[in-house]
């Protein structure tokens, strides 16, 4: 789901991704959320960061209609969510598409005795029953994400460049809580409501961000008795998450079985702690009690001054560390040395396959992709109509 404070530049950004980008918010309703849905996790960080002078806002998001359910992550119980069952596909289904459910693409099938080099020729899948389908066509658009589009293409021959799997971003995150005196009740409200931006200078985007308990108990110290008392107060807890725009410096290996690897470096990993130091200087801001660091060997601080001695003695390797949003995997640009797609999405080496997912994009955003990627498939795909 689409959450960020306002538009980026990016350097896949040119003129014509920045209309397509346009044109998605105006598809997918985008708009800032209104105060009276944010909920009380997102009204505190918004006081924080007042009483800080930190900059703040309530976050942009597809969800015009929202009543603050909270269940984003699981299915918006209203239907506000705006996913593509509501504003794209009906359009696609209206314009002749047809979509096939329950079907994966074993591979892409391709023509390599054709005259001019080989040329995609359609798809093979399989159904949940085993039987296979082709289906042909002489343009394959591949949106299988970063994690998948890289053993797709090498199970069909087409993996050869290089680069492919390579320059994997993950928006590496962290959380903290912290407790106050009052209920917070943070799964009533928007689950992704305010965007702190404070550090957005060093790549760290703070959000207020409130999953359903269930989902969101790692940033609780103890095990056993201890997290279930812990569990009994979540109802005073208001959280916030930090994500790092992150060097490239994962990689996606495998053919039929997706196998990661991802090293954090030295330079991000000082991004997280950083951003661990600011969300619970703005949690203690907003008159939190006590600050929940996540980190099980000094998990609460009292006060900002303890808070700031507890973390001298953090490295990154304590932190509980999330990933989100995966890139880059078959990234577009110039140079053929090291894009595995060319600046029009096009794999090189073969004709008729377009690469339309965040594979594509050739660096981390700063902010939740969505838009990124949708405006660049737009762009790869007007392209190609336009030169075809």
């Amino acid at each position: 789901m689409l959450s960020h404070t306002g538009p980026r530049p990016h350097p896949l950004a040119g003129p014509s991704r920045l209309r397509g980008g346009r044109r998605l918010r105006r598809t997918l309703q985008v708009a800032p959320q209104p105060l009276q849905v944010l909920g009380n996790n997102g009204l505190l960080a918004l006081a924080g960061a007042k009483t800080l002078g930190w900059a703040a806002a309530p976050l942009r998001r597809n969800a015009p209609g929202c009543r603050g359910s909270c269940q984003c992550v699981v299915g918006c119980p209203t239907g506000a969510k705006q996913s593509v069952q509501l504003s794209v596909l009906p359009e696609a289904c209206a314009s002749g598409a047809r979509i096939v459910t329950g079907a994966r693409v074993r591979r892409i099938l391709v023509d390599r005795d054709r005259p001019g080099g080989p040329r995609a020729a359609g798809v093979l899948v399989r159904r949940p029953d085993g039987s296979e389908l082709e289906i042909l066509s002489p343009l394959v658009v591949v949106a299988a994400g970063a994690l998948q589009t890289p053993p797709l293409l090498r199970r069909s021959g087409l993996g050869g460049h290089p680069r492919l799997g390579r320059n994997l971003s993950v928006h590496p995150a962290i959380s903290v809580a912290g407790r106050f005196g009052r209920p917070v009740t943070g799964w009533k409200g928007v689950l992704q409501s305010v965007g702190v931006e404070h550090l957005r200078d060093d790549g760290i985007l703070i959000e207020a961000t409130a999953a359903p308990a269930g989902m969101s108990s790692f940033v609780l110290p103890g095990i056993g008795r201890e997290l279930r008392r812990e569990l009994e107060g979540t109802d005073q807890l208001a959280t916030l998450g930090a994500m790092i725009a992150d060097r490239p410096s994962g990689r996606v290996l495998g053919r039929d079985r997706t196998l990661l690897r991802y090293d954090l470096t030295p330079r991000d990993a000082g991004r997280l702690l950083r951003a661990q130091r600011a969300m619970g200087r703005l949690l203690f801001a907003a008159g939190a009690e006590e600050v929940l660091t996540g980190v099980p060997q000094v998990p609460r601080a009292r006060t900002p001054a303890q808070l700031d001695a507890l973390l001298d003695t953090v490295t990154a390797r304590h932190l509980h560390v999330s990933a989100f949003h995966p890139t880059g995997t078959a990234a577009a640009g110039a140079d053929p040395e090291r894009s595995p797609a060319d600046p029009d999405g096009r794999l090189r080496g073969v004709d008729g396959v377009l690469i339309s997912d965040g594979s594509v994009l050739p660096s981390c955003p700063e902010v939740n992709p969505q838009l990124s990627i949708m405006a660049a498939a737009l762009a790869v795909t007007e392209r190609f109509v336009t030169k075809a």
